[in-house]
């Protein structure tokens, strides 16, 4: 028997579950213009919203992505529309202030509701559903930790929760794993690729020019703005904007410093009885533990009899048979009883990190980019493809508490070695 089959089912894919209701094209004929008003690198969230925007003001857009649209995290992530940040809002209290502290997360609710708004506005089916999120502790002293900052989100943002002790826990999670958690009934969740699937009509329909398949390679100033070089020839905007994320590349290596690119595992079972399912998950919630690094799960939106699960963030192999079967054990961990469970794709995806651990908006020489969401990208990305346009157009609303210096480091030069060591590190609280 090979190594991994007995996990994986006879017909395991290792694309994303979400591209099977979002196929992705394999191909593209389009040509970009020689000349637009905006360029945008990067098919994903942030480039697809802000290309919209543009768009619709009038602004002639092209969209370039060295893969097919959609190829990068926008399509292989969790589909979690939460409030998510890797600094507390305490920690951020007692380092900047509560002003700072309130700033920050001010905007990540802003975030939050651009992605509801922008689903309700282009009528994107996606199975966006605010079925609250369920936060697990790993131990008493974490529980203790996240009773004191969500009870301080409560008191200055106004944002309820409610603690779940782990004797309670049996009614959002059926395991003994964890030890109580938080529980937030607003969170949402969608399925990522559709939502996806929905951004790109809506800019095509605007008149955006999307072109696939064609890598910009190296971008100069010109007199009136940008040249962008790619394989098919060389194309001008007045307005470039890097969009990339964990996908930057060679193209601008001023950002390539800044974002380290990281590996996130997912995998997706094969079909169980929907009854069993819902037995483990009755809170039927998006899941995530509070750790640093963490483990999420949730059912399918699409499919009722399937289990999300993900984890091992940071780890470097590129087998994904062998992740697989580390994912498998860590779900053992959680449900013993699922032993017998298959999968039927396993794939990975690049997140970006930031040095500092923020998500970052702002300008290089004139450009404008978007990047470093470290796990927020679905609502950060919306977010901040809005306030680029508004920034491009010159309107209010692109103002962001995000926009900040971005540090890098003067040893990294673009290839993120470390950060299976740097996850490691950062991870010691959770143990």
């Amino acid at each position: 028997m090979a190594f991994g089959s007995s996990i994986l089912s006879p017909d395991c894919s290792f694309d994303p579950f979400w591209w099977r209701a979002a196929p992705h094209e394999t191909s593209s004929s389009v040509q970009a213009p020689p000349k637009s008003d905006v360029a945008i690198v990067g098919s994903g969230i942030t480039g697809l919203v802000a290309a919209i925007e543009l768009a619709r003001a009038g602004r002639s857009v092209t969209v370039f992505d060295a893969q097919e649209p959609g190829h990068g995290a926008s399509t292989r992530n969790a589909g979690y529309v939460g409030r998510t940040l890797k600094h507390g809002f305490g920690e951020l209290i007692d380092s900047h202030g509560l002003d700072f502290a309130k700033a920050i997360y001010s905007e990540l609710m802003e975030a939050f509701l651009a992605v509801k708004d922008t689903v309700a506005r282009e009528n994107i089916q996606c199975d966006f559903r605010q079925q609250g999120r369920f936060l697990m502790a790993t131990g008493p002293a974490m529980y203790e930790a996240m009773a004191r900052e969500f009870s301080l989100r409560e008191k200055h943002l106004g944002e309820p929760f409610a603690t779940v002790s782990r004797a309670e826990q049996k009614n959002e999670i059926a395991t003994a794993h964890y030890f109580g958690g938080v529980r937030i009934d607003d969170h949402a969740g969608l399925h990522p690729g559709l939502y996806h699937k929905g951004l790109l009509d809506a800019a095509r329909a605007a008149g955006v020019t999307i072109a696939g398949f064609t890598p910009v390679s190296r971008v100069g100033k010109t007199e009136n703005g940008f040249a962008l070089l790619t394989p098919k020839g060389k194309a001008e905007a007045r307005d470039l904007i890097f969009a990339t994320n964990g996908y930057s590349g060679d193209a601008l290596p001023w950002l390539k410093r800044r974002v380290m690119p990281f590996d996130a595992y997912q995998t997706v079972s094969a079909p169980m009885d929907a009854a069993r399912l819902r037995s483990l998950l009755p809170g039927d919630r998006t899941f995530i533990d509070w750790n640093f690094n963490v483990d999420w799960m949730r059912i399918a939106p699409t499919d009722p009899t399937r289990l999300i699960f993900g984890g091992l963030t940071g780890a470097r192999n590129a087998d994904l048979r062998i992740m697989a079967e580390r994912l498998h054990a860590r779900i053992l961990r959680i449900f013993p009883e699922l032993s017998d469970l298959r999968f039927d794709n396993v794939w990975t995806g690049k997140c970006g990190g930031t040095f500092d651990l923020y998500p970052h908006i702002g300008q290089h020489e004139g450009l404008h980019y978007a990047v470093g969401y470290c796990f927020a990208g679905v609502p950060m990305g919306t977010l901040f493809g809005r306030k680029l346009a508004r920034r491009i157009l010159g309107q209010p609303g692109g103002e962001s508490a995000f926009d900040r210096p971005m540090p890098s480091t003067p040893l990294y030069w673009g290839n993120p070695w470390f950060v299976p060591y740097a996850i490691n590190w950062m991870s010691r609280k959770d143990r």
